[in-house]
């Protein structure tokens, strides 16, 4: 009986030991899918934001458009942001842009031969024009001229 009784008790544990793993494995899919579920969530939300934000830009040109008479210009669909703005002079707008304001030259030190700068290109003579003819004029070379033969005899 001994036999009998190991094989059950072997089986029950082989039983439990597979529902185990099948929970484990049930509790692993589950969160799972609420990381997938919270990943989709998140990005619709950035897709929801940025749509919003690009329909409320097309209503505010639609009524600037609507407001022009129906015209749609450059200066009815211009940012009206900027026209508040003021900037004075190149420091300002490189400012704006990001470029590097670079110094300027010192005119009394010699420029490097490395740097010196390009001889310009000549530029080529242009051709010269063909004689003009007038309005009527005739073709030098043109055999076909009936111009002078009377139709009507």
């Amino acid at each position: 009986m001994t036999s009998a009784e190991d094989r059950y008790r072997t089986a029950i544990s082989t039983m439990d030991a597979a529902a185990r793993e099948q929970d484990e494995q049930r509790g692993l899919r589950d969160r799972h899918v609420a990381e997938a579920k919270e990943q989709a969530s998140a990005g619709l939300q950035r897709e929801m934001a940025a749509a919003q934000k690009y329909a409320e830009h097309m209503d505010e040109l639609n009524k600037r458009k609507q407001s022009a008479g129906g015209w749609a210009t450059e200066k009815t669909l211009a940012d009206k942001s900027r026209e508040s703005l003021m900037e004075f002079g190149v420091q300002d707008e490189e400012a704006d842009t990001g470029y590097t304001a670079y110094p300027t030259p010192s005119y009394g030190t010699p420029v490097p031969a490395a740097v010196a700068p390009r001889p310009e290109p000549v530029p080529e003579p242009p051709a010269p024009e063909p004689p003009r003819r007038g309005r009527h004029a005739r073709q030098p070379d043109d055999d076909d001229d009936f111009s002078s033969t009377s139709w009507l005899v």
